[in-house]
């Protein structure tokens, strides 16, 4: 019987080396990304009660098995999507050079533009979980941890400011963060951009001129002053609830009328 080798101790074990490929990782980032718009599309056309991790793989073109290891569950799949989007690092690395403008109106400025583009690249996710929420706990849930993921973010850019001495005299960091934060909620960008028809220049404008008086006590000039009557979506929403109610009228008259003709 042949006798085992025995390893010499002073010997050190050879550690495997790790594996790293380049191109294997560039690989699963675009197949993430697949899964990723898969889900939006399948959230927005069917909801999210009736998307599975299945018809996921089958839109996006993968195995099961893929969108499993990706996401793990429907609520991994909801968590990944909001990944791409307002919790994506492009946006924190846009959001971390603001504060390399060292001017205060020009970082002002870049502020409201900032998140013009975050407001109107998140919209539909915003929007997905907005409306699932009032129904499912699961959502409600994802909506308040995404309310506070943003907060979080203000905080960090009004402790910046503060170290650079933006802050008005006597306001806290964290009054100013609450203040930063309510005032870019999706909620306003979706009722000036959306209901209201404001371009995207505008509503940045106008998150400007909102932070630089509210945190900086800025006497600044408010935007759009001297303008003629601007067009909005509210009257095309009031014709369309008026004539509803017009065809309503009109049909329960003509039922009316047709019971009062038929014989007793």
């Amino acid at each position: 019987m042949a006798r085992k080798a025995v390893e010499n101790p002073a010997e050190p074990a050879k550690k495997r080396r790790a594996y790293h490929s380049p191109r294997r990782k560039e690989q699963a980032s675009v197949t993430k990304s697949r899964i990723v718009t898969a889900a939006m599309q399948l959230m927005k056309e069917k909801g999210y009660a009736d998307m599975t991790l299945e018809s996921i793989a089958r839109e996006a073109g993968v195995a099961p098995q893929t969108v499993y290891a990706v996401c793990g569950s429907k609520k991994g799949a909801l968590a990944a999507i909001l990944e791409s989007t307002v919790e994506a690092k492009k946006y924190d690395k846009l959001r971390d050079s603001i504060p390399q403008i060292m001017t205060g109106k020009e970082r002002v400025k870049e502020i409201g533009h900032f998140m013009s583009v975050l407001m109107e690249d998140a919209m539909p996710v915003f929007d997905i979980v907005r409306g699932m929420s009032v129904l499912s706990p699961e959502f409600a849930e994802q909506e308040y941890d995404q309310s506070m993921m943003l907060l979080e973010k203000c905080r960090k850019s009004v402790h910046k400011m503060a170290e650079d001495g933006m802050l008005r005299p006597g306001l806290s960091e964290d009054r100013a963060a609450e203040l930063y934060w309510s005032i870019s909620t999706p909620g306003i960008h979706r009722r000036l951009t959306k209901m209201l028809n404001w371009s995207s220049e505008e509503y940045a404008a106008w998150v400007s001129y909102l932070i630089g008086v509210t945190l900086m006590d800025w006497d600044s000039p408010m935007p759009f002053l001297n303008e003629g009557p601007r067009k909005s979506g509210l009257p095309s929403l009031k014709k369309k609830a008026e004539a509803a109610e017009k065809e309503h009228s009109e049909k329960v008259e003509a039922e009316k009328d047709q019971a009062d003709q038929e014989p007793a």
